[in-house]
């Protein structure tokens, strides 16, 4: 999971707002098509919760748009909550197909509980971490809970700590092809760079890493020497 910067509001997204009885379930599909695009632009093709790339495939609903406060919450507070761009993400569709909750991730699992982690709000990102397995993790309690189980995004099922794993280890073979032997914290101050930076589309599962090569540049910023392998010239790209 990254932090997500909201840009500004689709016009047709202002307008529908501006207009008597609007609502989010109302909207018109000529304003929610161009909301779509918008929100979809803006998280680089990424679902805001597991970061696997959307639309994912033919035959399932490409994308869903997801209030992080929930449009129709359990207690029926309306803020306004469903027609505000700030509280909208685009979410995969949660392999809600499969019909059985239990294989389902991000908003199709979630349904309207709160949530605390916040891709909009990059503090609620700062404890979050993965193992060797590919497990996104937190170190707030509350946070962790949301990750595991609120959104469900170490789901076997459908293989997601596994899609990271894969993810990084793709990272380790391009670190390896360039970098035989020798210091890499170059090439991992700019491969974090680039992925920082991209725009649209930006890489699948992106989280974990950013979040490898950022401590990679933090212990070699930390400890003054960059130590990467392992002894008899063995590159050690370990987590």
């Amino acid at each position: 999971m990254i932090e997500i910067k909201k840009g500004r509001e689709p016009s047709s997204l202002l307008w529908y707002r501006q207009q008597r009885g609007a609502s989010y379930e109302a909207m018109d599909k000529e304003v929610k098509e161009e909301l779509l695009q918008t929100l979809l632009q803006e998280q680089g093709h990424l679902c805001a919760y597991c970061m696997k790339k959307i639309p994912e495939k033919r035959g399932t609903p490409p994308v869903t748009i997801e209030h992080w406060l929930p449009r129709n919450p359990d207690n029926a507070i309306d803020l306004g909550q469903g027609l505000d761009y700030r509280n909208m993400l685009a979410v995969c569709s949660g392999n809600r197909e499969c019909g059985d909750k239990r294989g389902m991730t991000c908003d199709a699992y979630r349904g309207n509980e709160p949530l605390k982690v916040n891709p909009c709000d990059g503090n609620t990102l700062r404890g979050i971490t993965y193992t060797s397995a590919g497990r996104i993790q937190s170190s707030d309690p509350d946070i962790d809970d949301d990750l595991n189980r609120k959104l469900n995004l170490n789901s076997e099922k459908i293989s997601l700590p596994e899609n990271r794993k894969k993810a990084l280890q793709e990272l380790f073979k391009d670190i390896k092809k360039k970098h035989r032997t020798g210091d890499i914290s170059l090439y991992c101050k700019r491969k974090l760079e680039k992925i920082r930076e991209a725009d649209d589309p930006k890489m699948s599962y992106a989280g974990i890493l950013i979040w490898w090569l950022e401590k990679k540049c933090r212990q070699r910023k930390e400890s003054g020497t960059n130590r990467y392998y392992k002894k008899r010239g063995r590159m050690g790209c370990q987590m």
